[in-house]
């Protein structure tokens, strides 16, 4: 196996990990409903490392911040 192959190898384990990276944090996301879930996991996975940068730029970082937020909140 020569260095192209190892490259190539390893950008498709990239793009791959980006990708479930992506839809992870779509299927979680609290600022969509199921079926625009589903769509945007179609898009990532359709069409592959656009899709995923794609969805991931319209992802809303803010509700993962107040998430974040009220987890460091005192427990009563």
């Amino acid at each position: 196996m020569d260095r192209a192959d190892l490259l190539g190898i390893s950008f498709l384990l990239a793009a791959l990990s980006f990708q479930l990276w992506v839809t992870r944090k779509v299927w979680r996301s609290e600022g969509y409903e199921p079926a625009q879930k589903r769509a945007q996991a179609k898009l990532i996975w359709f069409v592959p490392v656009i899709g995923a940068l794609v969805a991931f730029s319209m992802l809303d970082p803010e509700p993962e911040k107040a998430r974040d937020q009220d987890s460091n909140l005192p427990r009563v």
